[in-house]
């Protein structure tokens, strides 16, 4: 059986959400050299393109929006929006109590979030239309970023849990929540990706929106600064990427 080892970027292998360490991308181009490789993230495929060319390495499978999307060598094999009046419905809903976020066509960060370090934008742009509301209503959305202060961040998550529950909340940060299509995860792409390919898989990640994944996949590794919660489902440990050792 063949392997693939599948990472998350921001706080994996884009350690900072800036640049990948040198180091990094060593240690990834000699992985290729023996398998095949892939990233999850919950950024775009164009965020995705955005590190392949930074970095010089090309990716074999690209899961985007925590699974909204994902290609296989190339080909689109998921395509998954948010309901449209759903998606409607929640921006209406994060308007209305003036909580700041940014909805993502796959283009563009449209919302009430800019991000004050543009180095940690890549290749993507924030719009703040006037009218947020209106700006969306047509557009398709596969993933709608919270940013609450980190003291309402408990609030506002059971808050949107409360409300909408045909859809994936997850807290990924202390101060981001994530929201995808009902049954989109990564984990869920990982599974979907070792069925059709029948590769071993080994995950890598930081955060809670990578606690399916590593749990599904044939071994998990996190970064030492990921959560209790993620460490419990990880099989190894490490510092930084460039440790890893299969």
């Amino acid at each position: 059986m063949n392997s693939i080892i599948i990472t998350d970027l921001d706080g994996t292998f884009v350690k900072d959400s800036i640049s990948v360490a040198p180091a990094d991308v060593l240690k990834m181009k000699k992985m290729q050299e023996k398998m095949l490789i892939g990233v999850a993230t919950g950024r775009s495929i164009k965020e995705i393109t955005y590190i392949e060319e930074q970095t010089g390495i090309k990716f074999d499978i690209k899961i985007g929006f925590n699974g909204a999307i994902v290609e296989s060598f190339g080909k689109k094999i998921v395509d998954t929006a948010l309901d449209e009046d759903l998606k409607n419905q929640i921006i209406a809903f994060l308007v209305d109590y003036h909580i700041k976020f940014d909805a993502l066509d796959g283009e563009a960060r449209i919302g009430t979030y800019s991000s004050e370090n543009i180095s940690k934008s890549w290749n993507m742009s924030f719009h703040l239309p006037s009218d947020v509301k209106k700006a969306l209503e047509d557009t398709r959305i596969y993933k709608i970023n919270i940013r609450p202060n980190q003291d309402d961040c408990t609030q506002i998550l059971n808050l949107l849990k409360t409300n909408f529950d045909s859809v994936e909340i997850c807290q990924s940060g202390p101060e981001r929540i994530e929201i995808t299509p009902l049954n989109v995860t990564k984990g869920k792409a990982i599974e979907l990706i070792k069925k059709s390919h029948d590769l071993k898989v080994i995950a890598v990640g930081d955060s809670e929106n990578d606690i399916d994944m590593l749990a599904c996949s044939d071994q998990g590794i996190c970064i030492a600064h990921a959560s209790e919660a993620v460490k419990a489902v990880s099989d190894t440990i490490v510092n930084n990427f460039y440790e890893i050792e299969l």
